[in-house]
């Protein structure tokens, strides 16, 4: 239609070149994979602020105590409620470069369209790029925003990674003050409400051919772990009324889990992960 997408354009290009930080063991391979507080997190960090310090002209920029990357762009009014938005720069192993960064990048690029028209508007922006959502490194979630709403639980900083290191000790590693995060909790009446844009992570949008949809509820999750016992047998030996085989039953379960998903509107289910241990051709 004649018209160049110079901000899509802008996005896209720091999408592409936060991509390049990855941990090891995946970089290697050409996969992208941010797990908290590591050498390719700390580095996406540093990049996020940079960009928001010098290219998009905000007023305040900080890594906070828990590595979030905090942006304040002030409303005409310094001292105007903000609108907070954001969205999480760590991913899952071997990950999108959009799931997450897509939700900083276009405030940022919205930030710097009114930095340089020397606008302000009624009310203040402040942009987090949230340190970690996905639970990758610690079996613990929404370490970035948990701060914020005064939800991180000090238990979790002694728990250990698959390496030994605690999350104190990577923390302190990071040069990040742990007495500090009770004071990263916001006074929710300063705050407009919280926005945050996202990626489709489903087809529907793009099979409707709409740009973007408007997310009014979201589907909470609940989540089971089960173990099905059976009994390993000789398989040219053993009558097929005899067999307790562990992995049939879990097919079955894995089946009807589907089956059950798709019976009722708006409902979704899967199995994820499973592990069938010591299997043999012949057992």
């Amino acid at each position: 239609f004649g018209h160049e997408p110079a901000l899509g354009n802008l996005v896209w290009d720091w999408a592409e070149r936060l991509s390049t930080h990855s941990d090891p063991g995946y970089a290697e391979r050409g996969e992208l994979t941010v797990t908290y507080l590591t050498d390719a997190h700390r580095a996406c960090a540093q990049r996020l602020s940079h960009w928001m310090r010098t290219d998009c002209g905000f007023d305040e920029v900080e890594i906070d105590a828990v590595g979030n990357v905090v942006g304040v762009f002030h409303g005409s009014d310094r001292n105007a409620r903000r609108l907070l938005t954001g969205s999480h720069y760590d991913t899952v192993r071997n990950g999108g470069k959009y799931d997450g960064r897509l939700g900083i990048f276009v405030p940022m690029a919205c930030v710097r369209e009114l930095s340089r028209a020397r606008r302000r508007l009624p009310f203040g922006f402040e942009v987090v790029g949230f340190a970690e959502e996905e639970g990758q490194r610690y079996k613990a979630v929404f370490l970035g925003s948990g701060a914020l709403t005064g939800h991180f639980d000090p238990r979790w900083l002694e728990q250990k990674d698959a390496d030994g290191i605690t999350m104190r000790e990577a923390m302190e590693h990071a040069g990040l003050c742990i007495a500090d995060i009770p004071k990263l909790q916001r006074d929710v009446s300063n705050y407009l409400g919280f926005v945050e844009v996202h990626i489709e992570q489903g087809p529907v949008l793009n099979e409707l051919d709409l740009p973007l949809g408007v997310v009014t509820s979201i589907n909470g999750s609940v989540r089971y772990v089960g173990e099905i016992v059976g009994m390993a047998s000789h398989a040219g030996t053993t009558p097929m009324d005899r067999r307790r085989d562990a992995a049939a039953a879990a097919a079955e379960l894995v089946l009807y889990v589907e089956q059950r998903g798709a019976s009722v509107p708006n409902l979704v289910a899967t199995v994820g992960m499973l592990e069938v241990p010591n299997g043999s051709i012949n057992v």
